[in-house]
């Protein structure tokens, strides 16, 4: 399930030829406190998919779960949320992505423009250039082919029309919206929790037992995921199919924990290297102003703004798609509210430049 997930951006910044490219720069920043963040159940919350704050999301999964499960679904299939929240989040960024690198490669065809006119030869400079054009045009295509399939993927189960998905995405991206989840980092999460999966209620149910009660305590990212001892199994109630199924359990939240919080620090540092190269770049446009450099080598740092943006919003969007792998984890066929306290770090991160609207 979790590789299903990470897997589901299908994007790596490396080899896209020509990096990033950026429509629009992150604009309209703001600070904000985000909500506490640990894990428990309570009837009343509001379902965790609600932490992205995107009405759009909302609609989505409210559409998917009108749609009657096939007669031949798997019952590994993930749920609706979880594989609509997972394609929302991947098609956003590879929206993204298209415009990032069409807005390299426009700066890429104005310095070729630039080359030709130049009385100089700059031959070896030329053919660079020819090569970032067609990198991005590649990197296009594949990144296109990718959005299609969960474009797709998303008209088939929420029963909607595709031009009416791609408007809505495009306005999402002019808005400058990615999908944050607004919570911030666990360290642990309640092992109560586990009592929504499948395979411990499966289990729990074959010998009569009630799951919740006997999962105390908490699950954290550096949970020992060895093998349980078989004999100290034997005196649990369930055994041998509970404590399997529970400790098979616990290895995959802390799992999705670790990748959570190594995520999130990728994530604050990829923001810290788009401020960097966003300077870097207003230096490169006053320095030309006052005929410092040429317009040539300022649009070298513009595009390498646009593949530090790239790379932003590929880590926000590996992050989104930890937390929703994290929710999986513990599965999510009722509502999970996060809440709790942040991480050392969390402030930090809190505080981070991010864009208005959700991810």
């Amino acid at each position: 399930m979790v590789a299903m997930l990470v897997g589901a951006l299908g994007i790596a910044c490396a080899g896209s030829g020509m990096g990033a490219s950026h429509a629009v720069a992150h604009a309209a920043l703001e600070r904000r406190e985000l909500p506490s963040a640990a894990s428990a159940l309570r009837p009343t919350a509001r379902p965790w998919w609600s932490a992205f704050e995107s009405e759009t999301l909302n609609a989505l999964i409210a559409d998917a779960g009108r749609e009657a499960p096939s007669a031949g679904a798997s019952l590994d299939a993930p749920a609706a949320e979880i594989g609509v929240s997972a394609a929302y989040v991947a098609l956003l960024v590879q929206t993204l992505h298209l415009a990032y690198i069409d807005n390299a490669r426009a700066a890429a065809r104005r310095q070729s423009q630039l080359m030709a006119a130049s009385p100089a030869l700059h031959d070896d400079f030329s053919k660079e250039l020819k090569r970032r054009e067609a990198g991005a045009e590649a990197a296009m295509k594949k990144i296109d082919a990718q959005r299609e399939a969960n474009l797709a993927f998303l008209v088939a189960r929420c029963g909607l029309p595709a031009e009416a998905l791609k408007q809505t995405i495009a306005d999402e991206v002019a808005k400058r919206r990615l999908p944050r989840f607004a919570a911030s980092l666990p360290q642990a999460v309640p092992a109560a929790l586990l009592a929504n999966r499948d395979d411990i209620q499966l289990a729990a149910s074959l010998y009569g037992i009630e799951a919740r009660a006997l999962l105390a305590g908490t699950i954290d990212a550096v949970e020992d995921a060895g093998e349980s001892d078989a004999q100290a199994d034997a005196g649990l109630p369930g055994y041998p199919l509970f404590p399997q199924a529970v400790a098979q359990g616990r290895a995959e939240v802390a799992e999705a924990l670790r990748r959570l919080q190594a995520l999130n620090d990728a994530a604050f540092d990829a923001n810290r290297r788009v401020r960097e190269a966003r300077a870097e770049f207003e230096r490169a446009k006053t320095r030309m102003s006052r005929g410092e450099i040429s317009e040539v080598q300022m649009l070298e740092d513009f595009q390498g703004l646009m593949l530090d943006q790239q790379r932003l919003a590929a880590a926000d969007g590996e992050l989104a798609i930890a937390w929703i792998a994290l929710v999986a984890s513990l599965g999510s066929r009722t509502p999970v509210v996060l809440r709790a306290s942040p991480a050392p770090e969390a402030a930090a991160f809190r505080a981070r430049l991010g864009l208005v609207g959700s991810f």
